[in-house]
């Protein structure tokens, strides 16, 4: 997870310095009890507080939901941002400055100029705002009006107007202490034959604004003829239509939200959300991005497609079902009547006609739309449709979903479900399921003797409670523990190491053995639990050894057995002196 170019030794740094303590206090209020600190869980409903701050190992675990992590980790969750994001916010606080290596060209603008840039932007947009309600924004106005937006809504998305009169906003930001190379540089200026001129011009103004409030940019609707007819911000240091979605700053503060809404316009977000309706995003002007849904999967498990309702819409949903399906994101696509589009939907049927709207899921959507085309009042319709029907159900994962996509299918067409499965080609549940990773989750799966014991020798090095120069991977069986153990044995730091690992579920496994309160600190109670640890992972090793000989004495030629029978009776012996030293 962590970018490689960030040394250990850098991340252990700003680790000091961004205390979790404080960092988690600003969100959570927390109490000392024995030697950690104590709060209710901002990850999941509690009355009693379960989420405790371990300040020795900088690092937090809830004991009710398992969520876990260092200070980096806990930003990236509660501000919805990705490693790097995290990582910049939390060197910001404590004024770092990130080490010199590979970044992009974005990443390479000093930390100061992005700042420039959106305070340029916010001054920018104020600009197009106060212009909306003189002669230069008449038209904008009239537009937005027109479009049943009153003050109150104009006011709330900041929207604006930019002057029939190109170079009014480059007049001003110069008056403001701006050159024209910076202009240029934050997209508010272009170069046009030779000639710097406003970006926009006669466009009602959409300020583009992140999670954080930072105005990245703008979209622009042309009043008159010019083309194109909605013209974005150019790509900046702070700017790129593939990365953002238009108002995530709404979204920031709406956390009891457990899905989003995605449009494809903005005036399709302001009157849904002026409606009511919560979680609503667009995209800027572009097709949905894989960027884009990383985006949204931040913050919420699940998305509501609600693209137009005519045929355009229809296919672009579909792809947009591909894309979230690829990023492990669920969704569903709202299906609009009558070809209507978000916009005149709502304020047709308002809030309580878009509630009742059905949601489908992916299938189920697909399924719908291998309608179009066909006639269904004939025999070779019907076929069509149950053939291209057992192509979509065939990647169904889910056995339970398939069986009842099925079933649907064999009421619509008449079909009998086995000449349904034999098109299908299996049940999807035997064929179609794929691989299952298997992951390592000591709370989710009953763990073994010799797992546990590992874990706790884990905790106690990573304690410093045990030497570390006793540390020997190659006493851990347990794959994911010794590629832990081989860490520690480089002297890096316990939490250091959570920070590599993309399974949340592993490190959830490794953070609760960090956190276990029933280890012991007096020496001579960590050296009985070390020589337990040790003898647990040796007993178990032998048992399944012993195991292993007696299936290949049961298998084995005649010639073989003498061999076999030796290293079994070994075997006996080491675990009757491991029982009797216990």
């Amino acid at each position: 997870m962590a970018a490689r170019w960030l040394s250990d030794a850098w991340l252990d740094e700003l680790r000091s310095r961004a205390n979790i303590a404080e960092v988690v206090s600003e969100y959570v209020p927390l109490k000392a009890k024995g030697r950690r600190l104590w709060g209710c869980c901002p990850f999941h409903n509690e009355k009693t507080p379960s989420f405790s701050v371990n300040t020795d190992m900088q690092m937090f675990y809830c004991f009710g939901c398992h969520r876990s992590g260092t200070v980096i980790h806990f930003i990236m969750e509660m501000e919805h941002l990705e490693f790097m994001e995290a990582v910049k916010l939390l060197a910001e606080r404590v004024h770092m400055d990130l080490p010199d290596g590979k970044q992009d060209e974005r990443e390479r603008i000093s930390g100061e100029t992005r700042q420039r840039i959106y305070e340029a932007n916010r001054i920018a947009a104020r600009f197009f705002y106060d212009r909306l309600y003189t002669e230069d924004g008449a038209s904008a106005l009239d537009y937005l009006y027109r479009r049943n937006l009153n003050d109150n809504d104009i006011r709330r998305f900041g929207l604006g107007a930019s002057p029939f009169r190109g170079g009014t906003l480059s007049e001003f930001m110069r008056e403001q202490g701006y050159d024209m190379e910076f202009l240029r540089l934050a997209g508010l200026v272009k170069n046009r034959n030779g000639e710097d001129v406003d970006m926009f011009y006669d466009r009602a103004m959409f300020p583009i604004i992140d999670a954080h409030g930072n105005v990245l940019g703008f979209g622009g609707r042309a009043m008159g003829d010019a083309q194109p007819k909605y013209l974005n911000t150019p790509d900046t240091p702070v700017f790129n239509k593939r990365l953002g979605l238009y108002a995530m700053n709404f979204v920031r503060r709406e956390r009891s939200v457990n899905h989003l809404v995605l449009v494809e316009g903005y005036m399709d977000v302001i009157q849904l959300r002026k409606a009511g309706v919560p979680g609503v995003v667009a995209t800027l002007g572009t097709a949905l991005t894989p960027e884009q849904v990383r985006l949204m999967k931040r913050y919420v498990p699940e998305v509501w497609i609600s693209y137009d309702g005519d045929g355009a819409g229809q296919k672009a949903a579909l792809r947009a079902l591909d894309m979230f399906e690829e990023s492990s994101l669920f969704a569903r696509v709202i299906d609009y009547p009558e070809g209507m589009d978000p916009d005149d939907f709502i304020k047709a049927r308002g809030k309580a006609g878009f509630d009742a709207l059905p949601r489908y899921p992916g299938p189920q959507y697909r399924m719908l739309r291998a309608r179009d085309d066909l006639d269904l009042t004939t025999q070779d319709g019907i076929t069509q449709y149950a053939m291209r029907c057992c192509e979509i159900i065939r990647r169904v994962t889910s056995p339970v979903e398939a069986e009842n996509y099925i079933r649907q299918l064999s009421q619509e067409t008449g079909y009998d479900r086995e000449v349904l499965v034999r098109q299908i080609g299996t049940l999807p549940a035997a064929a179609h399921a794929g691989p299952v990773r298997r992951t390592f989750r000591p709370e989710a799966e009953k763990v073994g003797r010799s797992e546990k014991a590992q874990l706790i020798l884990l905790a106690l090095y990573a304690s410093g409670k045990v030497d570390i120069s006793t540390l020997d991977p190659e006493d851990f069986p347990s794959a994911p523990c010794k590629r832990f153990a081989v860490w520690l044995s480089e002297g890096k730091s316990a939490v250091g190491y959570l920070e590599t690992l993309e399974d949340e579920q592993e490190r959830e496994g490794f953070a609760r053995a960090l956190n276990d309160e029933a280890l012991p600190d007096a020496p001579e109670s960590v050296e009985a639990m070390v020589k337990a640890c040790y003898r647990g992972i040796r007993v178990e090793e032998l048992n399944k050894r012993s195991a292993q000989l007696k299936e290949q004495i049961r298998t084995a030629d005649p010639g073989e057995l003498q061999a076999l029978y030796e290293q079994l009776m070994a075997i006996n012996r080491e675990l009757d002196a491991e029982s009797e030293g216990a």
